[in-house]
């Protein structure tokens, strides 16, 4: 059996097996690194994949192409300089971006997902999937006719293997350890050491030509070491458009977003005026320094609990948050059961937003799968459940509610902090009429921003709201606007109406645009060193 010449590149497979590794780390991570600014809806994801798959189709086309027309020489300088292109383009790209995705942002989201999709990855993810083919074309024999694939499914097989294992590493390690604009470019520098390991391993690579692939390399790596470094010092640079002045106190990365906890400082101020929990670039919450909510929803759901559930002993709470709604319930006396899917909101909770865990019973699990095995009745569910830009749509069926409607005592009631289309009521009588499928009575207010909160109960509706006594002056307006919208839905206004089901849920294509103007109106203002995650 013949052996592979010089030219081969014995150690290509590994290189190959890495830079496959790369190319899926770097997406997952650049669709992390675009949330905070354009969101999760379906037609922001439908953009990503499909400028994903264009990259890597030009890519394969470009290495096809360039194996043809070059000669060996050329192809293995090629293959080697591709993974140290990516690495000075992945070092750019987190050079630039926070500085130009607000601005993509502000114009249009779905433009400008592309647009982010192309500055984050469109030099890496053509130079590396361009080595699939030079790997082929060095690997063919000289000396004979070639035969077979030339060894391209092994190839291409080793690359999506090495694919694999990148997706894995970047959910598992990359995204619980480090900030994801960290993990881009620690990706970006484990391509440029992979690439000068090869480069001083190869026969057969011209001096000059190593020079350049070794100095180019070590100047990658350096300049990706050095961003992520001195990330904070970089993004610091930066303050908001309006004056205002903003500290990152702590940032915790999870599989389920980055949540980042800041203070605000008045433009000439010593002392912070709010602190903010943030979940993706989106506020979920502000408080004051005592820990009172700023928030309408808060305390809208608080009263809107108090009223519905008078005489209630215990509660369910599907969403922790900065802890502010369970705080509130155990102090009028009730025994509250907490379920959050991220482990990392206790201890955001607990440490920043004085929430105390003491005689609260605190469940790390998913809502819907908890809620199906609910082995105990409750007087009160609260439903806060915001994962990007809206509610997760498996969490918005007729099901979901059906359950929670066995979980609650015969005259409990569930209180939902909800999101409505501003453009389209149809869109929000499915919504209504999801959660009225499962309940007798079904109460509505909506809020002057986008926000809706229902109160779903089989007993008998609440009479009147009760004012919360540490109602903050800033959101008192907005409360007892919200509260004259309160009304009964009537079963014939939902009559033509669809629950949103299981068996067909398109929940996140009805809620796209809105949830698109959502992101546009509150990522708005915010300074690099809260958006970049």
């Amino acid at each position: 059996m013949q052996k592979p010449s010089d030219d081969a590149l014995p150690g290509g497979e590994i290189l190959i097996g890495i830079t496959g590794a790369g190319v899926l780390a770097l997406e997952v991570l650049a669709s992390r690194m675009m949330t905070p600014y354009f969101g999760v809806s379906l037609f922001i994801w439908s953009g990503i994949l499909s400028m994903t798959l264009t990259l890597l189709a030009v890519g394969y086309w470009s290495g096809g192409w360039w194996a043809r027309r070059g000669d060996r020489s050329a192809v293995r300088f090629a293959f080697l300089g591709a993974p140290i292109v990516a690495s000075v383009a992945v070092a750019v790209a987190a050079l630039v971006y926070p500085l130009l995705f607000s601005a993509l942002a502000r114009v249009d989201l779905v433009f400008g997902s592309f647009a982010a999709s192309a500055i984050l990855l469109s030099v890496p993810l053509i130079a590396l999937s361009a080595m699939n083919p030079l790997l082929v074309a060095l690997r063919r024999r000289k000396d004979s006719e070639e035969r077979g694939d030339a060894g391209a499914g092994r190839i291409f097989f080793l690359s999506t293997m090495g694919s694999v294992a990148g997706v894995l590493i970047t959910a598992f390690v990359f995204i619980p350890m480090l900030t994801n604009f960290r993990a881009f470019l620690l990706v970006g520098a484990i391509l440029a050491v992979a690439a000068l390991v090869m480069t001083a391993q190869s026969r057969g690579v011209e001096a000059r030509r190593r020079r350049q692939l070794l100095a180019a390399g070590l100047v990658a790596t350096a300049v990706c070491a050095g961003l992520a470094v001195w990330q904070a010092s970089y993004l610091d640079l930066f303050e908001a458009r309006d004056g205002s002045r903003y500290r990152v106190v702590a940032s915790y990365g999870s599989m389920y977003g980055t949540i980042k906890v800041a203070d605000a400082y008045p433009p000439d101020g010593a002392q912070p005026t709010m602190r903010i929990y943030l979940q993706d670039g989106l506020v979920q919450n502000r408080v004051r320094p005592d820990n009172v909510s700023l928030s309408l929803y808060t305390h809208m759901v608080e009263a809107l609990a108090l009223a519905s559930a008078p005489k209630a002993r215990d509660a369910l709470v599907l969403g922790l948050g900065a802890g502010i709604v369970p705080r509130r319930l155990k102090c009028e006396g009730m025994a509250v059961t907490v379920i959050d899917i991220n482990h990392q909101a206790l201890a955001v909770a607990n440490r920043h937003f004085g929430f105390d865990a003491t005689d609260m019973t605190i469940i790390t699990a998913d809502a819907r799968t908890y809620v199906r095995d609910c082995q105990s009745a409750q007087d009160l569910i609260i439903v806060d459940l915001f994962h990007g830009d809206n509610t997760p749509d498996y969490l918005m069926t007729r099901e979901f509610f059906a359950d929670l409607a066995r979980c609650l005592r015969p005259q409990g009631a569930l209180v939902m902090n909800a999101f409505f289309d501003r453009h389209d009521d149809a869109v929000n009588r499915r919504v209504l009429a999801t959660v009225g499928a499962s309940f007798r009575s079904l109460a509505e207010l909506r809020s002057p921003t986008l926000s809706a909160f229902l109160v779903a109960t089989n007993g008998p509706p609440p009479e009147r709201l009760i004012l919360p006594p540490d109602l903050p002056a800033s959101v008192r307006p907005d409360f007892e606007q919200t509260m004259r919208t309160a009304r009964l839905v009537p079963r014939s206004a939902l009559s033509g109406s669809e629950p949103i089901s299981d068996r067909g849920n398109i929940f996140s294509v009805l809620f796209a645009r809105s949830e698109m103007e959502l992101r546009q109106a509150l990522s708005q203002g915010l300074p690099p060193a809260m958006l970049v995650n």
